[in-house]
């Protein structure tokens, strides 16, 4: 990255960050210890996205995803992906989630391993990852 592409990708990690924070409290707690509903990770590493580590699967709602794909729709390639990561089942349950892109949802959510109530969950015009996500 150059200096001005790192100066612009700064400032719009920091513009898409601080619409989460307020977007997402409307939905749960953010708790960087697993004891709220998500955590919103808050160190810019570098790429064009944000993660979200979710502990609660009432997060995956659509509702939800459809608000912060409406955030990142300003936001030409940059990616919300989020982390399934249930307190209790990460020796249990395999890695999974979701990138949530402007223009698509990449869905990798293993729902066999959901209670029934969230095995039902669809998105509107998602598609399976592949190896190439």
């Amino acid at each position: 990255m150059t200096d001005g592409e790192d100066v612009q990708q700064n400032k719009n990690w920091s513009l898409i960050y601080d619409e989460l924070v307020p977007l997402m409290a409307r939905f749960g707690v953010d708790d960087a210890f697993g004891e709220g509903d998500y955590w919103i990770l808050d160190d810019n590493w570098g790429p064009k996205q944000h993660k979200i580590c979710v502990f609660n699967l009432d997060i995956l709602r659509p509702e939800v995803v459809y608000a912060l794909q409406n955030i990142i729709r300003n936001f030409s390639d940059w990616s919300v992906v989020f982390a399934v990561d249930v307190p209790g089942k990460e020796e249990v349950w395999p890695p999974m989630g979701l990138i949530i892109r402007e223009h698509e949802i990449i869905d990798g959510l293993q729902r066999q391993y959901f209670p029934p109530e969230y095995q039902s969950i669809q998105y509107e015009g998602s598609r399976v990852g592949t190896d190439k996500d």
